[in-house]
């Protein structure tokens, strides 16, 4: 697990969407970043502390259909929040901008 600092509350947390991109289940430790992203049960889980990790982790691990779930609703979430297709109009915003 990280510590809970202003570096690690910062984070966006690479690794955690190249899970998600993947449809992997993401376990990842809690900060104010990564909670806007990972919905705890529903595309991923939030642990704050070994023994949260422990029973995220086996409940995974125990449970195919669950992890199975949990990686297409992270996938699903990368691909609505984070994908270029989803930002499209981000992006053309920028361009204008900087045309101006």
């Amino acid at each position: 697990s990280m510590p809970d600092n202003e570096w690690t509350r910062g984070k966006v947390g690479c690794k955690m969407l190249q899970y998600m991109a993947n449809a992997i289940p993401a376990v990842v430790s809690f900060t104010p970043t990564t909670a806007e992203i990972i919905e705890d049960g529903v595309n991923g889980f939030l642990a704050n502390s070994e023994e949260e990790w422990i029973k995220k982790l086996s409940l995974l691990i125990e449970n195919p259909s669950l992890m199975e779930k949990i990686g297409k609703a992270g996938r699903e979430t990368v691909e609505q929040k984070f994908a270029v297709k989803a930002n499209i109009s981000r992006y053309l915003e920028i361009f204008q901008d900087c045309l101006k």
